[in-house]
């Protein structure tokens, strides 16, 4: 199984401002994101992300992307969300409901909790993040503060437009 972390952050680090909104982000990037599940089938975002990207608008929804597996990880067995998701309660939930489903390569994709819990689990083997040419004073972490640390080795990085440069990691 195959899990590749996927995210657009500023220059220094940041995925979101302080209060979760993240309109510093281009256009570009939402394509290159849409794009990229597509290809993958599917998605996991933790609850938080999911609620600030459906405040977003139509445009920006993650019920756009049909025909693909989205799961939600939230520690609320309660939760309901809009649409066809899948609620899982822990990234190895996460990993084992979509492996059922026969998918072989998962698209992990925020916020900054869901983020580290799945590198803190050891479940993250490929990392690209695509920097936006932005500076942003404060704001959320690519990463929450936990007690986890992994070695990468670089794969690559390419333009993919708008200045925006995505980099390429495997997890050691």
């Amino acid at each position: 199984m195959k899990t590749i972390l996927f995210m657009a952050m500023s220059v220094n680090g940041y995925i979101a401002r302080s209060d979760g909104e993240e309109d510093f982000l281009s256009h570009r990037n939402w394509e290159t994101f849409c794009d990229t599940a597509k290809d993958f089938g599917c998605f996991v975002i933790g609850r938080k992300t999911y609620e600030a990207v459906q405040a977003w608008g139509e445009e920006y929804s993650f019920d756009r992307l049909k025909e693909i597996s989205k799961v939600i990880v939230t520690r609320d067995e309660n939760y309901q969300a809009s649409g066809e998701y899948i609620i899982a309660s822990s990234p190895k939930d996460a990993v084992n409901k979509l492996k059922k489903k026969g998918i072989e390569k998962i698209l992990v994709t925020g916020g900054a909790k869901i983020n580290s819990a799945f590198m803190k689990e050891g479940l993250i083997s490929e990392i690209i993040i695509n920097v936006e040419p932005f500076v942003l004073g404060k704001g959320i972490k690519l990463f929450a503060d936990e007690d986890f640390e992994n070695k990468l080795k670089y794969i690559g990085s390419k333009e993919i437009g708008e200045g925006i440069i995505q980099l390429k990691y495997e997890v050691i």
